[in-house]
């Protein structure tokens, strides 16, 4: 059985809520991200994080979720990644939907220094993937917070379930054919 019904993914996909909880069902994307603000930081002061959040939609087009990253400065999530930037780590990736309620977990690795940085796109393929000890520590620490906003974590295989044929999804994380994830957490540039 789909997480999505066909009318759902065209709501999605016409960039409209899919749920009659608030703030999403305001279709007010300045609601929801300010409800996301107000989580983010209290999921930081809960966890003992830093974060680097992306609200401005990668700078353009339109992002139908917020990716917000979390780590720790410290040598447990120092990254895997060889990066020549000042920083570099892993971290915790929670994608936000700005239609539903819904969120998945992945982890990625961010660099950066004082002129450029370089980061992960999210990956439907890296859902539920956490390589590193203290990225699966913080994720199992912070499902439980997410939860009690009224948020869901979808797993991998609700998001790897095929959408309809033919189905064409504004995206450029991923190619056809499109899966749940792809109609949840998409990216028209």
């Amino acid at each position: 059985m789909s997480v999505l019904t066909r009318a759902q993914i065209d709501l999605l996909l016409g960039q409209r809520s899919i749920t009659e909880l608030p703030p999403w069902n305001s279709n007010d994307e300045a609601a929801v991200d300010a409800f996301y603000r107000e989580a983010c930081a209290a999921l930081m002061c809960e966890t003992g994080t830093q974060s680097r959040i992306e609200w401005d939609h990668y700078g353009s087009g339109y992002a139908s979720f917020v990716d917000a990253w979390f780590y720790r400065p410290e040598p447990a999530f120092k990254s895997r990644i060889p990066f020549t930037y000042t920083h570099g780590h892993t971290g915790l990736i929670v994608l936000l939907s700005r239609l539903s309620p819904y969120f998945v977990m992945m982890e990625g690795d961010k660099g950066w220094g004082e002129r450029n940085a370089a980061s992960y796109l999210p990956d439907a393929r890296e859902a539920d993937r956490l390589h590193t000890a203290a990225v699966r520590e913080l994720a199992a620490r912070m499902q439980p917070l997410l939860e009690a906003r009224g948020l869901v974590r979808l797993r991998g295989a609700d998001l790897a379930q095929p959408l309809p044929a033919g189905l064409a999804v504004p995206t450029i994380l991923g190619d056809p054919p499109y899966t749940v994830f792809d109609a949840l957490f998409y990216w028209e540039d």
